[in-house]
């Protein structure tokens, strides 16, 4: 195994309202990542749904969710995932720490008692 890191970039993404069971569609983006490390290229996809309470700008900010699905791959990662094991990666994206829910809605968990994004 290689000490050199994991090197990543968005490759595409296709935004997109996705059919959930039992529930309405939950609007979100296909993200596809390619990894690097050395000569070893290997690519990960992750739907990043987004979150009840996410506000319109968090909705709008393509480059925080890009961000933030590239941290909750690296965070996998740094816990022992091979980005050789395929599998489907499937993530909430809420708001930024510290940025307030919208009116009506409960605030989010603090940023230190959760991450950005969770397993659904």
């Amino acid at each position: 195994m290689s000490d050199e890191p994991w090197l990543m970039r968005i490759e595409s993404g296709l935004a997109a309202h996705f059919n959930q069971p039992g529930g309405p569609s939950v609007p979100g983006v296909m993200w596809s990542v390619d990894l690097k490390r050395g000569d070893e290229v290997r690519h990960a996809t992750v739907k990043a749904l987004m979150a009840d309470d996410a506000t319109p700008a968090t909705r709008a900010d393509e480059a925080y969710q890009a961000r933030t699905t590239m941290q909750y791959l690296h965070e996998l990662i740094e816990q022992g995932w091979d980005p050789a094991q395929q599998r489907e990666h499937t993530i909430h994206i809420g708001n930024p720490p510290g940025q307030p829910a919208p009116a009506g809605l409960p605030a989010t968990a603090p940023a230190a008692a959760r991450p950005w994004w969770r397993f659904w």
